[in-house]
């Protein structure tokens, strides 16, 4: 049961993660736009997107806990930084960091 959870976990949070990044990445008008509203200008969207996008590749690899660890990193810092200058939703982001500290926590004990 526990390695149909860390698969499902793993398959969703790269799925997402990859959306995201990628969004970023792209400059679609959603996230161009909040960039500009937590005002640091652009070039954070390229780091976020950068880190999303990799580290959802590397959910499959030996370097998976360093993945985990960075994207519960950069959620915990998202989380914040829109809670403070942008305001709510941030509900999405803190899902998403807690499902990669879940993830983090079910691989650990199954090394």
């Amino acid at each position: 049961m526990t390695n149909v959870l860390r698969l499902g976990l793993r398959t969703v949070l790269s799925l997402a993660f990859v959306w995201f990044g990628l969004e970023k990445l792209l400059g679609l008008p959603g996230a161009v736009a909040l960039y500009d509203a937590l005002g640091f200008g652009q070039w954070p969207r390229y780091v976020t997107g950068t880190v999303e996008t990799l580290a959802a590749v590397l959910l499959w690899t030996a370097a998976a806990p360093l993945a985990a660890l960075a994207l519960i990193a950069t959620m915990a810092v998202g989380f914040t930084a829109k809670a403070v200058l942008v305001g709510p939703p941030v509900i999405h982001i803190a899902a998403l960091g807690l499902g990669a500290l879940v993830l983090l926590i079910l691989d650990r004990r199954v090394a």
